[in-house]
């Protein structure tokens, strides 16, 4: 499905508040900046998430990780890399993780 980068912007603000939108554009500013792939880290995303009050999974699902909380653990998978436990991230993941990380894919095409 081809999507226009019009359509992307008009649906950004639909489906993210505008803390979620200012904590995705830090973080992928920052990452650039001080990171050699470019792309942010977990610490990272857990950082711009309490620094915006966000959550924390939905942030990192815009970058293909997903977290979830098993008692007192989190669980971190990168599901862009195909890291193990991928299948099972994504088939655990909850509607704002699926919202974020569907339209990261969606801009990257």
């Amino acid at each position: 499905m081809d999507v226009t980068r019009e359509a992307l912007e008009d649906a950004y603000p639909y489906f993210f508040d505008e803390r979620t939108r200012a904590a995705h554009l830090a973080t992928l500013v920052h990452a650039r900046a001080t990171e050699p792939t470019g792309w942010p880290t977990v610490p990272m995303i857990r950082r711009f998430a309490r620094l915006f009050d966000v959550s924390m999974s939905e942030l990192g699902a815009f970058f293909g990780q997903m977290c979830r909380i098993e008692g007192n653990r989190q669980i971190w998978v990168d599901v862009m890399r195909g890291a193990p436990g991928t299948k099972e991230a994504k088939r655990l993941m909850t509607r704002e993780q699926s919202r974020a990380y569907g339209f990261m894919l969606m801009a990257r095409e």
